[in-house]
């Protein structure tokens, strides 16, 4: 292929210029000779109310563009076809408020338009300024909205078709928050911190955290229920100690939270693990299945109960003396239902220890045995770790 001549390379690069000019010129010529964001200023005053004042390019915003890319020939159809602008206001006004969405902490919250410009006061305007400046027009509209008095956050979205939307939110001389609105992200206000957690709330995330220390957290815990149903005759007399044991527990945590005993100390955690010792070692000499034995899950409960009150020690120092309680409860259920959960897997492993016809007792034996040296010897790791 023959190279091109420096003459020939000029003229195409001349021609290529035309073209871009010929391409770019009609969109100059027709384009916004001078457009404007819109803008919202929105306040809250001391009832609750918002009022919002949106000013935007209304001729734009009613032929469904925004104010830098509406072009004067589709505006000019909108302000001077007879009729048609005053046609385009009342869908104008069904876009504004069907686009504008208003979140108060997470909840749509309805909007209420209250005036929105009439066809004659946008004619006016335009007429005002003049045919040289008769674009952008640049009028208000207005809406209100109920905001609750306990509300800590809300968040502003926009049409599509306002652009970018400078906002001014302000509550008071407290509360504001100024920034470029978009599409893709709303303007939002933050009213003040998070309200605390109610009581049930709280006993709820309680009843979680004493499922979750026992199961998966709590091996150790875990291994002591199995100690318990092993050294148990029946399913109920594992359940009535777990039940005993959860008793035995909430009686120092009660006495933690209160204040009647002090913190505990990393020295629990060996004791803990003695228990676990104990158990599976009476379990495996058989000494667990008389009534009396309900009384060890009592007192190993109380030890047990320590080491709860350490694994909560931050939430302790935020409760309030009306919620302990409410509170305590939650903990304790999540604590017994992780502790039936154990027990009857275990009961689960058994059964079918039995349906394949293996030596139970033998094997009750074994684990009882497993568990005690477990537990002991947990023990003494955790005392020298005290050292």
């Amino acid at each position: 292929m023959e190279a091109l001549r420096p003459s020939d390379y000029g003229l195409v690069m001349r021609r290529l210029a035309l073209l871009c000019l010929a391409l770019v010129c009609p969109g100059l010529l027709s384009a916004h000779p001078e457009w404007k964001e819109a803008n919202c200023l929105g306040v809250i005053d001391e009832r609750g109310a918002l009022t919002l004042t949106i000013k935007f390019d209304v001729p734009s915003f009613l032929v469904g563009q925004t104010s830098k890319d509406a072009t004067i020939p589709a505006l000019d159809e909108l302000m001077r076809t007879p009729g048609r602008l005053d046609a385009a206001i009342e869908p104008g006004r069904r876009r504004l408020l069907d686009g504008l969405r208003l979140e108060v902490d997470g909840r749509e919250t309805p909007v209420i338009l209250v005036a929105f410009p009439s066809a004659e006061a946008i004619a006016a305007t335009s007429a005002r300024q003049g045919e040289a400046d008769r674009y952008p027009v640049m009028l208000n509209a207005r809406l209100t909205a109920s905001i609750p008095t306990k509300a800590t956050r809300l968040r502003l979205s926009f049409p599509p078709a306002l652009g970018t939307v400078f906002v001014n939110l302000r509550k008071g001389m407290e509360y504001q928050v100024v920034m470029a609105a978009t599409p893709a992200m709303p303007a939002e206000l933050t009213l003040g911190e998070s309200p605390d957690d109610s009581a049930a709330a709280t006993a709820w995330k309680l009843f979680l955290d004493g499922f979750g220390h026992v199961l998966p957290d709590g091996w150790d815990h875990c291994l002591f229920m199995v100690a318990m149903f092993l050294g148990a005759s029946t399913v109920g007399q594992a359940l009535r100690r777990s039940l005993v044991f959860t008793l035995g527990h909430s009686v120092t945590l009660t006495a933690v939270a209160m204040g009647w005993l002090g913190q505990p100390g990393p020295w629990i955690e060996p004791f803990i693990a003695l228990t676990i010792g104990v158990g599976g070692w009476l379990a495996f000499r058989g000494r667990g299945q008389e009534s009396s034995a309900l009384l060890l899950p009592a007192v190993f409960g109380l030890v047990h109960g320590l080491g709860f009150a350490a694994a909560v020690a931050d939430n302790l120092a935020s409760w309030s003396a009306g919620d302990i309680i409410l509170i305590l409860i939650g903990f304790n259920l999540g604590v017994e239902a992780a502790q039936a959960l154990v027990i009857g897997v275990a009961a689960t492993g058994l059964w079918a220890v039995r349906r394949v016809r293996l030596p139970e007792a033998g094997i009750r034996q074994a684990l009882s045995l497993a568990v005690a040296l477990i537990g002991f010897g947990v023990f003494l790791w955790r005392l020298l770790g005290l050292g």
